[in-house]
């Protein structure tokens, strides 16, 4: 989900840039009924990633070896994606976030901040609703929930083009969704990486060919149409959730070439801290058109809790994943 916005001269923040190479181990571990697959890197205090569609934990990669310099950072695969079991139902974000939950106590992972990027938001939000003690803070990336600004872009319009979000309606309906895309995996992740991008060529050739074979095994292509499908359910579980208000901050980012820094108002009501910033030089693809910038602006919000990233509304852990990665 993007909205596209013209990018606006203004400069750049301090970089980050990755230190000595920190190697990003593979884990899997059974939890809530699925084998789950995840990457982990560094010592520290836990950040979890959790991605959107058409991608998977690969699209971490590069952030992670920033962010790892001094966290442990864990990315999953969410239900259905890279690694992780692919199920015929199972994908609301609420039963994802009690999946990601279970992974995370299996681990010992606990308290963490956590960064959700496109339908990973919506997991990210629902996993600190459902188990406030978890969460310590929540950045959501280039997403509005259903219920709070994702319908609006479901909806056709005058100016609609071959960049804008049909997806949004069209994979409500699994059945017809699948019957067109299925063979034409290639076309579709071609037309993800292009619309709502300042740079199209971003994410690389070999990324392309790992997320190509990724979706293009039985059953996987049909869980992310269904991450989509989910939006009516997810609409009822996001309402009944903001009934109350996280107490955590809420730091929301947004593509200075998409959302930009219009996902304020999609947020503000959800918690008592919203705050909300622009990753510049990136549009719907920000862990790969600019990981600097997005693990600078995450640095900034984890760093400290009570200083805002740009506009407000009002212990370390031990490497125990050694034994697990392969």
């Amino acid at each position: 989900m993007s909205q596209q916005t013209t990018p606006q001269e203004a400069s750049p923040g301090p970089a980050v840039r990755p230190g000595p190479a920190v190697p990003i181990a593979h884990g899997r571990a059974t939890a809530n009924g699925l084998d789950q697959h995840y990457l982990v890197a560094g010592n520290g205090d836990p950040i979890l990633l959790l991605h959107g569609f058409p991608q998977h934990s690969l699209m971490w990669r590069q952030l992670m070896a920033m962010l790892a310099a001094n966290r442990c950072v864990i990315a999953p695969d969410l239900r259905g994606a890279g690694g992780t079991t692919i199920t015929p139902a199972g994908y609301d974000k609420r039963t994802m976030a009690a999946d990601v939950h279970a992974l995370l106590s299996q681990l010992d992972l606990h308290p963490i901040d956590v960064v959700g990027y496109d339908h990973g938001a919506g997991v990210a939000y629902q996993l600190a609703a459902r188990y406030p003690d978890l969460v310590r803070r929540l950045c959501v990336v280039e997403y509005a929930l259903p219920g709070f600004g994702y319908e609006a872009w479901m909806t056709p319009r005058p100016d609609w083009n071959a960049g804008s979000q049909w997806q949004l309606g069209f994979f409500t309906v699994p059945d017809v969704a699948e019957h067109f895309m299925r063979g034409r995996e290639r076309d579709l992740l071609t037309w993800f990486f292009w619309h709502a991008a300042c740079n199209p060529s971003a994410v690389i050739a070999e990324d392309f060919e790992e997320y190509a074979r990724q979706i293009s095994k039985p059953g996987a292509l049909r869980a992310g149409i269904n991450y989509y499908a989910a939006v009516w359910q997810d609409m009822t579980d996001h309402k009944e959730a903001a009934r109350t208000k996280l107490k955590i901050p809420i730091l929301a980012l947004g593509g200075e070439c998409s959302f930009g820094e219009n996902l304020f108002e999609a947020w503000q009501s959800l918690a008592g801290d919203v705050r909300c910033g622009l990753i510049k030089g990136a549009g719907h693809w920000p862990a790969d058109e600019n990981p600097a910038e997005l693990a600078r602006l995450i640095f900034e919000f984890i760093g400290d809790a009570d200083q805002p990233a740009t506009k407000s509304a009002s212990a370390s852990k031990p490497d125990r994943f050694s034994s697990r990665a392969h």
